[in-house]
């Protein structure tokens, strides 16, 4: 009870308690006998993010003294809650490392998001043919447009300075010039061949 915050409510019915309360219960009963390991099932489905933030918080606690082994398709539950994240495909175990590792080394595209003073037209002229440009997308205004360029990951430096040596010479301001990472929804898919999970 004083592990999972139920004190207040320690006598209350299960149906009259709120989701994040019932998400309490659960973990509670799952400690009961003091297990080495837990294994919380998606325990933030259908809660508010105050009882999302409680439940996390719960969970990282736990973690402290336990081995506790988050079982979640909502990948940034994963993100916001583990120290190391493990991917299953077909049952086999496909990736295995800290969530930012893998979001370093995981995707074999990268891209670049590019804010400019230019129309699309005039930011697709200069930046649309640079080496090693995959693909090409603009929106914006007649004077101003941000642009995504995507480039094999062991190209992404030699295209930022083509690009900014492309506006440059053609004197177009250049704003904020930002590197992507891959998330941990693409780094899934990639891992599992874009397929749904097996139940």
């Amino acid at each position: 009870i004083q592990a999972t915050n139920l004190g207040e409510k320690r006598k209350a019915a299960i149906r009259t308690r709120s989701g994040g309360q019932r998400q309490r219960v659960g973990i509670a009963q799952a400690i009961l006998g003091d297990p080495d390991i837990i294994i919380p099932e998606e325990p933030t489905v259908g809660l508010d993010p105050r009882q999302i933030t409680e439940i996390r918080e719960l969970i990282q606690k736990l973690g402290e003294n336990k081995t506790v082994i988050l079982s979640s398709h909502i990948l940034g539950e994963v993100q916001a809650v583990c120290e190391r994240l493990l991917i299953l495909s077909k049952g086999k175990l496909v990736a295995c490392d800290t969530p930012a590792n893998l979001e370093k080394q995981m995707s074999s595209a990268s891209a670049l998001e590019i804010d400019v003073c230019a129309s699309r037209e005039q930011a697709e002229k200069l930046l649309s043919r640079l080496p090693n440009v995959q693909s090409f997308k603009s929106k914006g205004t007649a004077d101003r447009c941000q642009i995504r360029l995507e480039t094999e990951k062991e190209h992404l430096q030699d295209l930022s300075k083509a690009v900014f040596f492309a506006l440059a010479e053609a004197g177009t301001p250049l704003l904020p010039m930002t590197p992507t990472k891959a998330s941990l929804e693409d780094i899934f898919l990639e891992l599992t061949d874009g397929k749904e999970p097996e139940a």
